[in-house]
């Protein structure tokens, strides 16, 4: 017995007769009857009285094992249908976790591109640290994140996402914003904005002013790009950030020059070893490349390079 007798039993009984069903079917008259020669066969009794020229009448025990056909073929049609949404990407959830110098500023604009292109799919984000990204995504509790690089962590897949080059953002008219390019002498004895210690970014940038001999005024720590800027836009002090982020306020008035040397911002991309990837979390992957491809070809990134 096979989800193919069960169809021809149940268009059968809706049609009332073997050449309705059959029509019904798109099949031959003598295919569906074999059809259900097969069935009762299988099952051990008779599903229809058949006598020359009457109509086809079901028996009793056919009533009874029609229903239960109904809701096995309505489970079939249903399990089906949900195949199909899977297959569509119609259907699911993308669970990223991710640092709030992409989840703030680059990740917007992939979803909205992923939900033009797949409006069923929901997406959740949650940003926190990269070391609490990691921890997460370590735990298979997201799909994916986006987080500074580590030293490889038990139960992780880690990538380079994108790597670009630092900029220096100050207040809007600060003395420095007719520069092309600012260099550490130039914010000698500047009051500075400093990312948290644990940041791998914070010691690259004190290393720079340290082999330049150069003292800046170290007035503020804190761990996110974001909260910088908006410090810079009040005036507290100047700073080296990524560009990614650093773009986003300068809609605001936040002031962005290259810097030199370069200081290197990198983002990984880090997914669970022992999870296979569900489509949707692949496809939301790949426009998030693609996008970042694209920031990268036009100069979005200011120097944005990938391996």
């Amino acid at each position: 017995m096979n989800l193919r007798h069960l169809e021809a039993f149940s268009a059968v009984m809706r049609a009332g007769s073997v050449s309705q069903a059959a029509k019904d079917m798109h099949l031959s008259q003598p295919a569906v009857s074999k059809l259900l020669a097969d069935l009762e066969h299988a099952i051990g009794f008779a599903l229809f009285l058949r006598s020359r020229g009457a109509a086809l009448l079901p028996t009793p025990e056919a009533e009874l094992f029609h229903q239960e056909v109904e809701r096995s073929i309505v489970g079939v049609a249903a399990l089906k249908r949900i195949a199909q949404d899977i297959r569509n990407l119609s259907t699911g959830t993308v669970r990223i976790a991710a640092l709030p110098a992409l989840a703030v500023s680059f990740l917007p604009a992939v979803v909205k591109r992923f939900q033009d292109r797949h409006p069923n799919v929901t997406i959740q984000i949650q940003t926190r640290s990269s070391s609490t990204v990691r921890q997460w995504v370590a735990r298979q509790q997201f799909d994916f994140g986006l987080a500074t690089p580590a030293r490889d962590m038990e139960g992780l897949h880690s990538t380079t996402f994108l790597k670009c080059s630092g900029v220096c953002v100050l207040p809007p008219g600060h003395r420095l914003s007719s520069l092309e390019t600012v260099t550490p002498h130039d914010l000698a004895g500047e009051a500075f904005i400093s990312l948290a210690l644990e940041d791998p970014t914070r010691r690259r940038v004190d290393r720079v002013f340290e082999d330049a001999g150069v003292e800046r005024e170290l007035l503020v720590e804190t761990q996110y790009a974001m909260t910088v800027c908006a410090m810079v836009l009040e005036g507290v002090g100047c700073s080296i950030l990524n560009p990614v982020t650093a773009a986003t306020f300068a809609a605001h008035g936040l002031v962005l020059r290259p810097f030199t040397p370069r200081i290197v911002f990198e983002y990984s991309l880090i997914t669970p070893k022992s999870r296979v990837a569900s489509q949707a979390s692949l496809n939301f992957i790949r426009i998030m490349t693609e996008m970042r491809d694209a920031f990268t070809e036009r100069g979005a990134f200011d120097g944005a390079a990938r391996d």
